[in-house]
């Protein structure tokens, strides 16, 4: 799995968020491609991860503000809401 390289911006930096989606982007596919290649559906793993993802939001003690820009109606968000169907 490739390294998940730090932070180059400030907190304060409003494109930090974009920052942190490019830096995690590339393990996350690398993690999704082991599970295609164990043998389960990319659909499915797409929608697990999601889903996933989505119980840790409250256990992350995120905020308001984090969870809406996080579930912003995008066109991933979009694409998210389709899979888990």
């Amino acid at each position: 799995m490739k390294e998940i390289p730090p932070p180059t911006v400030s907190t304060r930096d409003e494109n930090r968020y974009l920052f942190c989606q490019m830096a995690v982007e590339l393990p996350l596919q690398d993690f999704i491609e082991s599970a295609v290649k164990a043998g389960w559906d990319r659909k499915e793993v797409l929608a697990a991860v999601i889903d996933a993802v989505d119980n840790l939001m409250p256990a992350a003690g995120a905020n308001t503000e984090v969870v809406a820009a996080a579930w912003a109606p995008t066109e991933a968000g979009m694409i998210a809401v389709a899979l888990r169907q």
